[in-house]
């Protein structure tokens, strides 16, 4: 069973202490992507503009989703935003949250499952490893937390058909190469 709550807000209202720790950066982290997102700030008054705005730079810049992406260093937002521009979930869900915190937007990641599948065998859902992801929320006003899912601007096919499918060549998540 379950029940929809289309009109559901939640947390219309982000207090003081909340809303701190959803725009925390450590000091000094991130020159490059903090210079942007001022860039950004100055480009898109309202909030839901600039998500927006980035959506699009992931869709139409060159970003590539790979699982065999090689792991970032200190300053990653940079690392992967402006160099690499090649990773997975979790890539994009925290290079996005540095980026929208940079421009005061509240900004938490997620990370869940996306996907599945019904056991032909049983009554059950069957969830792997390989159906995780991470995604984000931003505290916009009015609205509270909205998802956001900056994988989904850059390899629809990850969200649409889950990890196993995004490995291109390959049959399945069992084949491919690590």
């Amino acid at each position: 069973r379950a029940t929809s709550q289309p009109g559901f807000v939640d947390m219309p209202a982000l207090s003081p202490a909340l809303r701190q720790v959803a725009l925390y950066l450590p000091d000094g982290s991130n020159p490059r992507t903090r210079e942007f997102a001022r860039q950004l700030r100055r480009e898109h008054a309202s909030d839901r503009a600039l998500v927006d705005a980035v959506l699009r730079w992931f869709n139409t810049e060159p970003f590539f989703y790979r699982l065999d992406a090689p792991p970032l260093g200190r300053n990653g937002a940079d690392e992967f935003l402006f160099d690499l521009r090649t990773g997975y979930c979790e890539y994009y869900a925290s290079a996005f949250a540095v980026l929208m915190r940079a421009a005061g937007i509240p900004t938490r990641v997620v990370t869940g499952y996306q996907g599945g599948f019904r056991h032909r065998g049983g009554d059950y859902l069957l969830i792997r490893h390989s159906d995780a992801h991470a995604w984000n929320e931003v505290w916009l006003p009015g609205s509270g937390w909205v998802r956001v899912d900056p994988t989904a601007a850059v390899s629809p096919a990850r969200i649409s058909r889950g990890a196993r499918d995004a490995l291109p060549g390959r049959q399945g998540w069992f084949d491919a190469e690590w």
